[in-house]
């Protein structure tokens, strides 16, 4: 039998999700556990395959894997023996010939950032310009002979508070393609650089002068990624997962306001 499981982290742990010799990854970690409960052998005879990988400290809602077992899934026995920053909370049967990379009709990203007085309206704009199919050869890393055009099927921001929050949804993104379009958009936003810079970053002939840096990538999250099928949804790994989520809200609510009032002190301090 095929799966595909949904997985879900938080990244600020992780040397990214691919695994890496000696370095703590989420993907090293998740087939230790599914190997320790004797789900999969190893990943090349269990057909293991994952939808994409994510960076140093970026996180995940819908990363999909795959693999074949002969064992009955059941997702709160795989979770007890991973990190709590880790659960996986949804899977279903899938074909046998099923890849998760390449059969994923839609990926969304979000990424989320404090506003720092940019122009919201100019943003808008910039933002706007990048739906549709483009050459996003300036916005990325590409890897050697990688093709760069992209095309985008939502690009939008939003402002809630005094957060920024970007979305973007494509079939396929390139290694740091949305944290460097950020970056992008922000600078236009604060008024460093005109519309007409987004413009020109979509001509593959023009060279930016320093190249552009990526956004940090705790903001961003793998927010969903879509198939022709729905998943089971597993209640109690859910459950267990919105705990620690919750449990991490709280302690980055009062970390943050801690830190408000020493700022608020020190500045008054003579």
């Amino acid at each position: 039998m095929r799966y595909a499981v949904r997985l879900a982290y938080l990244g600020q742990n992780y040397y990214g999700f691919q695994k890496q010799p000696n370095r703590k990854t989420v993907e090293g970690t998740l087939l230790e556990a599914l190997e320790k409960i004797g789900w999969i052998a190893n990943p090349t005879e269990s057909n293991y395959n994952y939808a994409g990988r994510t960076d140093q400290g970026v996180n995940a809602l819908s990363q999909t894997i795959a693999f074949n077992t002969q064992k009955k899934l059941i997702l709160p026995a795989l979770n007890t023996n991973l990190p709590k920053d880790m659960r996986c909370w949804a899977h279903t049967l899938v074909p046998e010939e099923f890849d998760p990379r390449r059969d994923a009709i839609l990926r969304t990203y979000k990424y989320y950032a404090l506003h720092k007085g940019e122009n919201f309206r100019e943003m808008k704009k910039a933002v706007s310009l990048l739906k549709g199919t483009h050459n996003f050869k300036n916005l990325c890393t590409p890897k050697p002979n990688e093709k760069t055009v992209r095309t985008l099927s939502e690009s939008r921001v939003e402002k809630k508070g005094d957060l920024l929050i970007f979305t973007f949804t494509s079939r396929g993104f390139l290694w740091k393609m949305i944290r460097k379009t950020v970056t992008a958009i922000r600078l236009v936003g604060l008024g460093e650089k005109p519309i007409q810079y987004l413009k020109e970053l979509l001509d593959p002939n023009y060279k930016p002068r320093g190249g552009i840096a990526p956004a940090d990538p705790e903001g961003l999250i793998l927010f969903d990624v879509k198939y022709s099928f729905d998943f089971q949804v597993d209640e109690v790994s859910k459950k267990m997962f919105l705990k620690e989520l919750y449990k991490n809200f709280i302690h980055s609510r009062i970390r943050a306001q801690v830190c408000s009032s020493m700022i608020s002190e020190l500045e008054k301090a003579s």
